[in-house]
């Protein structure tokens, strides 16, 4: 299935709350600091919490901010299947040759938050990634396919797969893992490995069926592409009822 969906943009300013949250950890600001947690975080932060070995080091490294903010940067993130606009805001540098920043979160055009407690250390090179400017809205695809599952003969099992996903799991086919069924809610998808080429099955409310001839791996991943997908898929071999 595929849905359409606006790319986050988010509300407020993020120097600024990044600065709020540095100024909250260099004060021992709780009340300041929990404005900008979320989830289970909120239940973290108690009146002691800057006296905690997760607040301590939070306010040393606060501590030696000299109050500029010197780069921003922006990236997108998944969260439970919806899409997070993260950004990383770099205000000093870390004694271990990585960089501090404040690391916030807007979910679903939600004000910025502290992601975890806000502040890390990352690399330099890790910060350069994201982009210098606030990706611009967009109308982007999202292919569902929580209607599908995949089982391998090895016992694996998974819920709503990518087609990135079951491509690497048909490369991985061999000898001992020699079977995998793509299910759907009207039937399944399967192959299996053999010495003449991947033999290919699906099962659909008419039956059980094979196909005639031998497949490659690239007429198998089409093919199985084509079935995530929801495309036409049953023209691409002459099937044979078991």
């Amino acid at each position: 299935m595929a849905l359409f969906a606006n790319q986050i943009m988010a509300q407020g300013n993020a120097e600024n709350a990044a600065t709020d949250v540095i100024n909250a950890c260099k004060n021992k600001d709780v009340k300041l600091f929990k404005k900008y947690m979320t989830g289970f975080m909120v239940y973290a932060v108690n009146d002691n919490f800057f006296e905690s070995s997760d607040g301590k080091p939070l306010t040393e490294i606060a501590g030696k901010w000299d109050g500029s903010i010197k780069d921003i940067r922006y990236s997108k993130g998944d969260m439970m299947g919806k899409t997070v606009l993260l950004a990383s805001v770099y205000f000093s540098d870390n004694p271990n040759g990585n960089i501090d920043v404040v690391i916030l979160s807007s979910y679903e055009n939600a004000d910025w938050k502290a992601f975890a407690f806000g502040i890390a250390d990352i690399s330099k090179e890790e910060f350069e990634q994201g982009s210098k400017e606030i990706p611009e809205e967009t109308n982007e695809v999202i292919i569902d396919h929580s209607d599908f599952s995949i089982e391998m003969a090895s016992g694996d099992k998974y819920e709503n797969p990518s087609k990135e996903k079951l491509t690497e799991l048909l490369k991985s086919l061999n000898d001992d893992n020699f079977f995998l069924i793509l299910n759907s809610t009207t039937g399944f998808l399967q192959a299996s490995t053999s010495e003449k080429g991947y033999i290919v099955q699906y099962s659909d409310d008419s039956g059980m069926f094979e196909a005639e001839a031998y497949f490659t791996f690239d007429m198998l991943a089409d093919i199985f592409e084509a079935y995530i997908e929801s495309k036409e898929w049953k023209e691409k071999a002459t099937w044979v009822g078991m």
